[in-house]
């Protein structure tokens, strides 16, 4: 058996996903009316606000507080529940132009994009096409593995008072309900999401009080990894194999 190439994909990519959703969702809510023109928009990263501050800080910078806040950050986390299953067991399919033509339009997005999706290279799709088209037919096929891997994340909300707290997070409480049912029913791409709020939270350490709200999220992302082979035996065996009915 030849191994022309192995990579995975997973139903979301978890940062990314969330710190998209939310932006998204943000924009339909009317933050400008919502807090009588004080914040036209939030600024959503991937970097905890508190740690951006303080980066400013240490840098010898000047801390803005309204260049940075009210602001939401998306972070990982380790999850304290069982970590992975195997999920589904082994199975396989013919690698066919259907499949080449996704491939390939993969090919054709930045490499940002394609891992928004799949955890492959434009190397090794151009290794599996070159691989399918030189192949003898039927003989190129993919074997793929499911499994499911509980995350955790947190989201992170600070302000500059306690009412732009009460205010956003309750927001947020609401944003995060949609994504956990999904936009219309119950349509998420992940599964048993369950989300802890802690409210209340103050900083003292950068000369005046800041205000926040921190969310824990756990939920089911399901992956599965492919392996590309070509292998003339095994196709060879299918064949012989119905060629003999049992008992002869």
């Amino acid at each position: 058996m030849e191994v022309i190439a192995k990579y995975s994909d997973y139903v979301i990519q978890t940062i990314e996903f969330f710190k998209t959703a939310i932006a998204a969702e943000l924009e339909w809510r009317d933050l400008k009316g919502l807090t009588n023109g004080m914040v036209d928009m939030i600024n959503i990263s991937k970097q905890h606000p508190i740690v951006t501050m303080m980066s400013n800080r240490l840098a010898g910078r000047d801390v803005e507080y309204s260049n940075i806040l009210p602001a939401i950050s998306v972070t990982p986390s380790n999850p304290v529940d069982i970590g992975w299953t195997l999920g589904k067991s082994y199975k396989a399919e013919l690698v066919d132009d259907a499949f080449i033509l996704i491939l390939q339009n993969f090919a054709k997005l930045t490499d940002e994009e394609i891992q928004r999706e799949l955890l492959i290279t434009k190397t090794q799709i151009s290794n599996i096409i070159v691989a399918y088209r030189r192949a003898v037919e039927n003989t190129v096929k993919c074997q793929m593995h499911e499994w499911r891997k509980n995350e955790e994340i947190h989201v992170s909300l600070w302000t500059e008072t306690p009412d732009m707290d009460i205010l956003i997070s309750n927001i947020l409480d609401s944003v995060l309900s949609e994504i956990q049912m999904g936009f219309a029913g119950d349509q998420s791409k992940i599964r048993n999401m369950e989300f802890k709020t802690t409210k209340g939270l103050t900083n003292f350490n950068f000369g005046r009080v800041l205000f926040g709200t921190e969310y824990s999220l756990t939920f089911l992302n399901t992956y599965n990894n492919f392996t590309i082979f070509a292998d003339d035996i095994i196709n060879q065996v299918d064949l012989y194999a119905t060629t003999t009915a049992p008992g002869e």
